[in-house]
């Protein structure tokens, strides 16, 4: 037989041995001082209760159970707090550490549903609208909980009708800028734009030109425009440019001659007056530029010398 002992138990694994293995020991403990001052308080109080209450009158003895009950229970949340207060410190701390995980993981989701908010408690568009939004225009043509569904539309000087690409932009967009709703196509706005021309040119015949050429466009739907006019700037309580039309003129950064216009009309109807006026303006400028036929002969002259004085020079090469 060998000579080994049977292995002592050790003093410290008694309270170990009365509670599951995949209880951690920090908590095992706490379990068993919880249990006990529940079991001491409780019994305390049932004795507390029956040494104040026995002999006097129902009331008084209601009165000095209910004020036991209260101290127990005090005395019970003060220590059970006191046993748990780093366990519960570590809940706190590992439920922060999940929320800022979640949080970051489901940013963009966040961001989308927010934008969602903002979309319908701010009354910003809807379905048929026309928007710019970081450089992307279209016609809203659907718009959810996450994204936003756009016709995708040329710039303004080329056309009011759809591309045929259909773009969905994420909600989250909405919060990074300014989203600008334009007029429909059968409603009058202030439609601008700047004809740019180099050289001397009669100024004053140029802009009297381009005035008479926007009173002729916009001639026929004057009234409707003057309608449409006041009614929306009623509704928008501000003033709005319009009716009619407005030319000044003015220069670009590098001095070159500028004419800013400025036409209250149909947004459909927008390109095809600016194309109107813009060769008005260039065929009256082409008209003033005629070289008279004096200048041409001068002209004409100037170059056969300039050709007479280049032939020795080819001639000697």
């Amino acid at each position: 037989m060998s000579g080994s002992r049977p292995a002592r138990a050790r003093p410290g694994n008694a309270m170990e041995s009365c509670v599951p293995f995949f209880i951690p020991t920090p908590i095992a403990d706490n379990l068993m001082w919880s249990l006990a001052i529940l079991v001491a308080t409780f019994g305390l109080r049932w004795a507390g209760e029956w040494f104040a209450t026995r002999n006097t009158d129902p009331i008084e003895a209601r009165q000095r159970r209910f004020t036991i009950r209260a101290i127990t229970h005090a005395v019970v949340a003060v220590a059970l707090l006191g046993i748990w207060l780093s366990e519960i410190q570590n809940l706190l701390f590992s439920l922060a550490a999940v929320m800022v995980a979640l949080v970051v993981a489901t940013k963009e989701l966040i961001m989308c549903i927010a934008g969602s908010v903002l979309r319908f408690g701010g009354h910003l568009f809807k379905v048929g609208d026309r928007i710019d939004i970081n450089g992307i225009h279209g016609e809203v043509i659907d718009h959810g909980l996450f994204s936003t569904t756009i016709m995708e539309l040329p710039p303004h000087h080329l056309g009011h009708s759809g591309t045929g690409r259909v773009v969905m932009l994420p909600n989250a967009i909405l919060l990074t800028g300014p989203v600008r709703v334009g007029a429909q196509p059968r409603h009058f706005f202030p439609h601008r734009f700047t004809l740019t021309l180099e050289g001397p040119v009669p100024v004053r015949e140029t802009k009297a030109r381009i005035e008479a050429a926007a009173e002729a466009a916009l001639a026929d739907d004057l009234d409707r425009a003057t309608r449409f006019h006041r009614l929306a700037a009623g509704k928008a309580g501000a003033e709005i440019a319009g009716p009619g039309y407005e030319v000044t003129v003015g220069t670009s950064d590098i001095g070159k001659l500028q004419f800013h216009v400025m036409l209250y009309c149909l947004v459909q109807d927008a390109g095809a007056l600016q194309q109107a006026i813009t060769l008005e303006a260039l065929e009256g400028l082409g008209a003033a530029r005629t070289v008279k036929p004096g200048e041409q002969r001068a002209w004409d002259e100037i170059a056969r010398q300039l050709r007479e004085a280049a032939r020795p020079r080819e001639a000697a090469a």
